[in-house]
Order: structure tokens, then sequence, then C-alpha cells
């Protein structure tokens, strides 16, 4: 004889969406998941269909959780997270003992990529029920304390199994060879690269079914583009998706925003400023201190060139306002920046150098200084030479006129400006060096004045310069565990236009990119 049970209702108003055709079986799939999976002699047909949960099942999980009261009273249940191997509404389902569900919720958690149910199994519940209160779960502490435990017991679980996951598919490119970073990491920055590329990559791999499809040639593609977005910011996500995989819309902004929302981005971005400034110093050294590359190295179309975009190197604090005009050009930027209110200023009459002849200043940075009220500036004005010219008498006498000038044009007089002269090469001759050693004075100072307007006058090779920028990184530089190397500069100056590099060093690069070449292939 068989045992069963056989449920037949009749007269049911069919307006109600309970057939199968209206997808109430999955109802029923949910609520009996785990006596289907666990029992294979149990089976339901609903609306004559078979209600199959095993085949649908990815995986099932058990989890002991407990839940303190108010007096320090502890009840347990029992959570079975039940994955899907396709979409379904997330639901959080409380259980009698038995796994009979009587109540369905919203699970209330985050867990990207998964399809999950989960049930919660507790004798409180029974008790409830025998009360014939269970319709009131909601308002029960001791069964939202329960609910509260079991949220938080899902969180834990699915960032496991994300971790889990990510390995998995991790490991898969992995073995493709179409993962674009190889070794172990170096450093602080190429592991936060990586989380964070990990993070952007896997997320497109659970948004996309077309690069999942696509052919290890193309996802090899799409992945170093991805890492580049990484490198060089959100911006260029969008774009990147749209073109080569055809994501939605709203799906380009969800992945794009959480690259700009994920912290490591920030630290990469910094990571990557102080990085990108320790490489073009050790640049700056091949370039100006190594014998071949200095002798060819040009002041006016070269070095000038590249330090106009590296202004940071004489203090990050300096904004660049003239680059290669004379010192009418300098008043004009000089009066805009102390009136900032004027719309335009009239012609000015030319401004000469002490001695009445016109002169060119390389450089001109300015900078807000940090005062009460916020009203004084600093300007500083670089005039560069090549490196085998060196500071001589007649490079500081030049740099004193401009100053002198300055100091003499009453159009340049403010209370609240303090101007810095300097002239910067490899090295000093004898005679300039006693000038730039005086006791009493800072190293470098060749003059100061404080009336009518402060400015001092300084003459510095490039040795120290360098020294000083240094010193402002070196904190990072610790912290980041990073040494900048040729190959790094090298890499750094291959970016700037070749027209600004000498000989020797176009050479040195060209080494390198064969270098490269014979190591992809």
């Amino acid at each position: 004889m068989k045992s069963g049970c056989t449920v037949e209702i009749e007269n049911v108003i069919r307006d109600f969406e309970i057939w199968s055709k209206d997808g109430f079986s999955e109802h029923i799939r949910d609520a009996f998941a785990l006596q289907l999976y666990e029992d294979s002699d149990f089976r339901i047909t609903y609306d004559g269909t078979v209600i199959d949960a095993r085949d649908a099942i990815e995986n099932v999980t058990q989890h002991q959780i407990e839940a303190t009261l108010d007096g320090g009273h502890k009840i347990q249940a029992t959570l079975d997270v039940i994955e899907w191997k396709k979409k379904v509404d997330r639901k959080l389902m409380l259980c009698l003992p038995g796994r009979f569900s009587f109540h369905t919720m919203a699970a209330g958690i985050r867990a990207r990529g998964f399809e999950f149910t989960a049930y919660l199994t507790a004798d409180h519940f029974q008790e409830l029920a025998d009360q014939n209160t269970e319709g009131l779960v909601e308002l029960d502490p001791a069964s939202m304390a329960l609910v509260e435990a079991a949220k938080n017991k899902l969180r834990e679980h699915f960032r496991e199994r994300e971790s889990e996951r990510s390995r998995s598919k991790i490991e898969e490119w992995k073995e493709a060879k179409i993962y674009p970073y190889e070794g172990m990491a170096s450093g602080h920055i190429e592991i936060n690269e990586r989380q964070v590329f990990d993070v952007v990559a896997l997320n497109l791999s659970d948004y996309s079914s077309d690069f999942e499809k696509s052919n290890l040639k193309h996802k090899k593609f799409i992945l170093q583009l991805i890492k580049a977005a990484v490198e060089n910011g959100p911006s260029i996500l969008p774009s990147i998706l749209e073109k080569f995989v055809e994501l939605p819309k709203d799906k380009q902004e969800e992945l794009a925003e959480l690259l700009r929302k994920t912290s490591l981005t920030a630290v990469i971005n910094a990571a990557k400023a102080v990085t990108d400034r320790l490489d073009f110093i050790r640049a700056l050294q091949i370039l100006i201190f190594e014998p071949k590359s200095k002798r060819q190295l040009l002041e006016r179309s070269q070095l000038h060139r590249i330090l106009a975009q590296e202004t940071w190197i004489f203090g990050e604090q300096f904004n660049l306002m003239n680059d290669d005009e004379d010192l009418t050009a300098v008043l004009q930027s000089h009066i805009k920046l102390m009136d900032e209110n004027r719309c335009e200023l009239a012609p000015l009459e030319p401004a000469f150098d002490a001695d009445g002849k016109v002169a060119i200043v390389d450089l001109m940075l300015s900078c807000r200084m940090p005062t009460p009220t916020d009203n004084e500036r600093k300007h500083l004005v670089i005039e560069l030479k090549r490196p085998i010219q060196p500071i001589n008498e007649d490079v500081i006498n030049q740099i004193r006129k401009y100053a002198k000038a300055v100091a003499l044009d009453d159009r340049f007089k403010h209370p609240d400006v303090e101007w810095d002269f300097v002239a910067i090469s490899n090295r000093f001759t004898k005679d300039a060096e006693l000038e730039a050693r005086q006791s009493g004075k800072p190293r470098g100072l060749v003059l100061e004045l404080s009336d009518p307007i402060k400015i001092r006058v300084w003459a510095k090779t490039w040795g120290e310069i360098i020294q000083e920028a240094e010193g402002r990184l070196t904190f990072y530089k610790r912290r980041l565990e990073y040494q900048a190397n040729d190959k790094e500069a090298l890499r750094y100056l291959r970016a700037i236009n070749a027209n600004y590099l000498s000989e020797e060093v176009k050479e040195r690069i060209s080494s390198l990119e064969s270098e490269e070449t014979q190591v992809n292939q």
C-alpha cells in the first residue's frame, strides 16, 4: 500500500495566479526545497508539474547561530543557505522545526552574483506557533534577534563564498594566461592595484554573459583594458565597456561607480602620483648628470620644456604663471593675482631689467601662502641653464638684474608679496661659489632685500633642488617601499615628447623597447 497525502481543492477562483503557468510552482519549490534536496523519495507534483529542486540547486550550507537576549538569555537556531543555479527572488524564510516555513521576509543583505534562499529554523518559532502568535513574529524581539544574527551570518557566508569564487575565477584566468599581471605583486602599490582590478573584473564577469562566452583572445584584451582603467582612473571605464563588451548603460555606470567608490582606488592614485614623481627625479638625474646626456641636453628647447610640465620639483604649492615670457608678462600676471576682481588690464608700459633691456624669464611660479588672511603670495622666478653651463658671476648678475628690475618698478610693489629668484645649473665656478657660501646667510642666498619689496635671490645646483624634492617625498617613499630605477625612469621619459630628450636618452629608450619586445615574444 502506497503512503502519501493527496489534497484536492475544488471550485478555485480562476483569477488567482496560482497555476504552474503563472510561476507559482516556484513558490512551492522554495517552500520545500530542503526536503526535496535531502530526501530523494520526497516528491511534489503541482498542477501537473513535477517540482524539481535538486537540479536547480548549486550549493547547500548549514550554519548554527545564536542570539543573546536582554538579561543574557541565549537562543539557538539553524540557518540553511541554498544557492541556486538560476535567478530567484532572494528570501529569508522562517521555519518551524521540520523546516516548514511559516513566514517570508526579504533577505536584507547584498551578495553580488549569488542567487539564494535562506531558511531560519528555531524551536522559539514553534513556541510562538503554540501560542498562535507566529503571525506577529516581526514584532517579537527574540525572533528579530535571531533574524539579525541570521543576516550577519549570511553576510559572513557570502564574503567567504565571494573570496572562494574569486580565487577560483582568477586561477582560471591565470591558467588560461589571460590575467594581465604576472608573478607576485611587488610592493604595496601593485598589491592594491591588483585588488581593485580583481573587484572590477569579477563584477564584469558576473554582469556580462557576453564576456563569459567570448574567446580567450577577446577576454585577454578586455582584461588588459580594465587594467588600464584601474591605472588611469574610472572615467575611461564606461567607454571600454560600451565599445568592447557591449554592456548595458546602467551596468557600465554601476561598474564605473564601483571603481570610483573603491577606497583602494584613491590609495593607488595617490601612490602612483608619488612613484611618478620619484621616477621623474631619477629621469632628471639621467638627463642632467650622465656625461653624454648632459653635453647634448639643450636648455630652452629641451630641459625648459620638460620642467614646465613638472613644476612640482620646485615645490608642490606652486602653480605655473609664465613660461618663457618677458618681464612685462610677469608684471601682468602679478597684477592679476593681486587684484582678482579686475576683469581686464589696460595695456602696460614694458618692464625692463636693471640695464633697461628686455628680459625673458624662463619660468614664473606663484603660490598662496598659508596665513590667517589668506591674502599673501610668494612668486618664484626661475632662470635655467643647460647642464654644461656652470653658474658663474655673469649668471648671478643676470638673475640679480631681474630682481632689481622688480624692486625698482613701483608696479611690482605690494605689501603681501614675497619674491624669490633662483638660477639653477649643475655646478658653480669657484668665484660664484664664494658668493653663494657667504657667512651668516643660508646656502645659495646671494641677495636679500626687504624694502620696498621682500626679495631674495638664490643660486642653486640641480643636486640641491633634487635633494629638496626627494626630502619632501621621503616619508611616502619609505611607506611605499619604492625605489626608482633606470628602467622605470626611462619608461617615464618615453611618455614625454621625444624632441625634449637628448640623443643619448633616446637611444637608451630605444634599447629598452627592443628588450621589452623580445621578452613579450
